[in-house]
């Protein structure tokens, strides 16, 4: 997706754009705790996990209540924000956990290996 003058063209998880970016190894039934924190200025990153839904157990360091917990499989991180998901392994497969703005998922408009920026895989056995 061209974003002429378009910046950032690199975008990162734990400071690596895909395929650089660690693969998280897991087992069925495994619990998984993910921190999505909004480091950008100015963008929004629909974030999306692929194999299951998750629950939102924190927000912007807060720790919700049980009853205040709610289940997604994309949630907003904006600028600032921070939020802690837990998502467990239901079944085998290679899921992809992604920003859901295609230009973030590349890297300077370049796809490496099926992708690029924010995307990372979770690697279920």
């Amino acid at each position: 997706m061209p974003m002429d003058g378009g910046f950032p063209n690199f975008f990162t998880i734990n400071g690596k754009s895909y395929p650089a970016t660690d693969t998280i190894s897991m087992k069925v039934g495994q619990l998984l705790k993910i921190r999505f924190v909004g480091s950008n200025t100015t963008a929004i990153h629909p974030m999306h996990i692929h194999g299951g839904p998750f629950e939102v157990a924190a927000v912007d360091g807060v720790t919700l209540p049980q009853n205040a917990r709610y289940t997604a499989d994309t949630i907003n991180v904006g600028p600032g924000q921070r939020f802690d998901v837990l998502w467990r392994a239901l079944r085998p497969g290679k899921w992809l956990l992604h920003c859901h703005i295609p230009h973030h998922t590349t890297n300077n408009n370049v796809e490496e290996k099926g992708g690029g920026g924010l995307t990372m895989i979770i690697d279920v056995n």
